[in-house]
This record gives C-alpha cells, sequence and structure tokens, in this order.
C-alpha cells in the first residue's frame, strides 16, 4: 500500500507501510527551514478530524498547545475551531526563528502528537504550511491615510 500526498505540482511525500508518519512527516518539503534564517518563522496547519473523532482530537490539540507554549521560542501558538465546518482545526504557529522551529520539531509532545494524527485525522502531512509575512510598503507622502 501506498499513500502519497501532493502539496505542489513538484513536491510529493510517499509513505509506504515500512515507513512510519512521523518519519514521512519530519522529511516533508513542507516542514524544511534553513536554520540559520533569523526572521521569525509563522505558519498554520490545517487538520480535519475523522468523523466522529473531532472531541478526542480536539483535547489532543490542547495538550498540544499547552506544551508548545512552554517551549522557550514559541512566539505564538493559537487552536481555532472553524465555526461552519465540524471538526476542522487550524493551529497557527509563530517561532522566533527557524532554529526555534527546528527544536520544536524535536520534542516529545510534537513527535506525540504527529504519530496521532493517522488515528484522529484525515489530514497528511502536507498539511502545515510555513508562511512569509507580506511586506507592506510605506505609503508615498502623498498618500492620504484617511
Amino acid at each position: 500500500m501506498t499513500i502519497t500526498d501532493t502539496v505542489t505540482d513538484t513536491a510529493t511525500t510517499t509513505m509506504t507501510d515500512t515507513e512510519d508518519f512521523l518519519t514521512a512527516t519530519l522529511h516533508h518539503d513542507n516542514l524544511q527551514a534553513d536554520t540559520d534564517d533569523p526572521n521569525p518563522r509563522p505558519m498554520i496547519a490545517i487538520l480535519d478530524a475523522k468523523p466522529g473523532l473531532a472531541d478526542a482530537f480536539r483535547e489532543r490539540i490542547i495538550e498540544l498547545i499547552r506544551a508548545v507554549r512552554q517551549e522557550p521560542g514559541c512566539v505564538t501558538f493559537i487552536g481555532y475551531e472553524a465555526r461552519d465546518i465540524p471538526g476542522r482545526f487550524y493551529l497557527y504557529e509563530v517561532y522566533a526563528d527557524a532554529a526555534a522551529f527546528a527544536a520544536h520539531l524535536r520534542t516529545d509532545h510534537v513527535h506525540a502528537f504527529i504519530s496521532s494524527i493517522p488515528d484522529l485525522s484525515t489530514s497528511g502531512p502536507g498539511s502545515l504550511f510555513q508562511l512569509n509575512e507580506i511586506a507592506i510598503p510605506e505609503a508615498p507622502a502623498t498618500w492620504s491615510t484617511q
């Protein structure tokens, strides 16, 4: 059996029965970061609970949030649940820099959470997206701010 999770037209992770979900997730293209990058590392995970497991998944997410918020490199970690899509969760995370994000990925609580995803969620390794802030240029002096 092979499970393929397509992230973009060119970035794909394939997981076989012999490769566990944790390993596949941690090696997925979307979790790779240049640890020399000193800039804040924002990201969002979009996760869907399996039918009938939203409450259990929510509890697992709450455990994760509590643990991650204690990490020294965590700037913010907020969980959201969609109002109109039962069992869809959004995890908004910001780490001080790429090195803090890399340290986050090595924690036991992250490994435990990722390992629980196949039992509780239909989401795959491509569910986490690193973000780049949109630069807002200064308005020219002739622009009105009113």
